[in-house]
């Protein structure tokens, strides 16, 4: 008893090793049965390629299996697909129930294929459509003994896709597979999916792509010479923004960030403040064609645009402050030199008594301009004033030639009352700028000056206003566009 663990282990290995002989070998065919080729070169010999005997159209059914799928090209708006495309129909000519076959199916020879009828079944709106050779063309046909066909190509595919950019890089785009058959209408040919039209053999993953649906369906067209079956497949793909937020939008919240860094800077530090804005303007500018390279050239505008100018715009409007800033402080210093001109003035008035005094700021083009005073009486005991002016070349304090021009300064008096510009007569034209001046006084400050502004105020109110405005801008942009993007439905 104790070796029958060993029997019983014993007799399942010999069972399993001559199941798998078994499973090995060809099953021989009985004596009297036809060979394979006797049976073909039988049926061909009394073949006429032409369009199957039915009393109704012949019924094609069409499924394919994905095996495999390229990129999708945004330039040239197609993607490609390698699919295993299955046609079944049926036709008598070819049935060998009633010759003694071996097997109820016989895999042709490729060769055997240009021989028999066929629905032509085309991809009408692929760019480019090849059959597999590795090494020899990866085509199957098989025939049953009814006359069922049932034919499978190994193909690769290029097929358009309509792609409407609007919400790149938060886009779905539809690539379409069209099947048609380019020889008959459906009165001789009526085109069907099977149950299971579409097969994935893989989890499909492209490099910026998701595929999320696929569908299919059947339509029937008007055509010139009468109504054709089309058989459509859909895919569905959903773009990975990730990458655009890694590569286009994190780089420009920097930029945006670093061009605010300007406000901190004081309004005198226009070089900083000037490279900071146009370094900034110019990276987004390079960053935003470098995205759109990559793109095709379309006419309307798509998210990303929307983004990058928003983006553009704060940018600039970085620039525009500081032109305002600047022109605060121009009218500001205007109106201190102003300011600064008056007081001059006030602290340079010509006066009148009987004492001179000199001035220190020394004399104007060679000459001067004296007061003289003379006094009278008037009868009444009071003193009058006399001003005789005095310039270069008259009276008799200069009687002896031209004076001296470190002798020659202007000099004022101490008096009640002030001596006009009026009483000041001018001899030489060297002197009026210098009376001119003084009769003008400086210039009021230019009308709509924005003076009673502050640069500091403003740059506060910008470091405020701006990461506010921009903020309101972002909730904007990614409530529209992710909104969109869920609430898609792909059925």
């Amino acid at each position: 008893m104790k070796y029958i663990p060993e029997i019983t282990l014993l007799l399942l290995l010999l069972l399993f090793v001559h199941s798998s002989q078994a499973k090995g070998k060809r099953r021989k065919c009985p004596e009297g049965a036809w060979s394979e080729g006797k049976i073909m070169n039988t049926i061909m010999s009394n073949y006429t390629k032409m369009l199957p005997d039915a009393e109704d159209s012949v019924q094609v059914n069409i499924e394919i299996h994905v095996q495999d799928m390229g990129s999708l090209n945004e330039i040239s708006s197609d993607f490609e697909i390698d699919i295993l495309f299955t046609q079944l129909w049926h036709d008598s000519a070819l049935s060998f129930a009633h010759l003694p076959a071996c097997k109820r199916n016989i895999t042709m020879e490729t060769r055997l294929l240009p021989k028999i009828w066929s629905p032509n079944t085309c991809m009408i709106n692929s760019k480019k459509t090849t059959v597999h050779a590795s090494p020899s063309e990866n085509v199957m046909v098989i025939l049953y003994e009814n006359g069922t066909v049932w034919i499978n190509h190994r193909l690769s595919v290029k097929s358009p896709c309509n792609l409407d950019l609007r919400q790149f890089p938060f886009d779905v785009q539809t690539c379409i597979l069209i099947f048609e058959s380019y020889s008959h209408n459906s009165e001789e040919v009526e085109l069907h999916w099977m149950e299971e039209a579409v097969t994935l053999m893989k989890p499909i993953q492209l490099p910026d792509f998701d595929m999320v649906h696929y569908s299919t369906k059947k339509e029937t067209l008007l055509y010139p010479n009468g109504y054709w079956d089309q058989l459509q497949v859909t895919f569905t793909f959903k773009r990975r923004y990730g990458f655009y937020i890694i590569q286009a939008y994190v780089p420009t919240y920097l930029t945006i960030i670093v061009s605010w860094v300007s406000f901190c800077m004081e309004p005198k530090a226009l070089p900083a403040r000037t490279t900071v804005g146009i370094s900034s303007l110019l990276a987004l500018t390079f960053q935003f064609g470098n995205i759109l390279k990559n793109l095709p050239r379309v006419s309307y505008v798509k998210a990303m645009d929307v983004w990058m100018l928003g983006c553009i715009s704060f940018v600039f409007g970085t620039m525009v402050e500081l032109a305002f800033v600047c022109y605060i402080s121009r009218c500001q210093n205007s109106v201190r030199n102003a300011e600064r001109r008056r007081e001059r003035m006030r602290n340079s008035q010509v006066w009148a008594n009987g004492s001179c005094r000199q001035r220190s700021n020394g004399y104007a083009n060679g000459g001067s301009i004296i007061s003289h005073y003379h006094p009278t009486s008037n009868g009444n005991g009071n003193n009058n004033r006399q001003d005789t002016p005095l310039v270069p070349g008259r009276g008799s304090l200069h009687r002896n030639g031209p004076p001296s021009p470190l002798n020659l300064q202007m000099t004022t008096f101490d008096s009640e009352i002030p001596l006009t510009f009026d009483q000041l007569p001018v001899s030489m034209e060297s002197d009026r700028p210098l009376i001119d001046e003084m009769r003008s006084g400086s210039p009021p400050p230019p009308s709509g000056c924005l003076a009673r502004f502050h640069p500091e105020a403003v740059d506060k109110f910008s470091i405020v206003a701006f990461p506010l405005a921009f903020t309101m801008f972002n909730l904007v942009y990614w409530w529209y566009y992710l909104s969109q993007t869920f609430d898609q439905n792909y059925q």
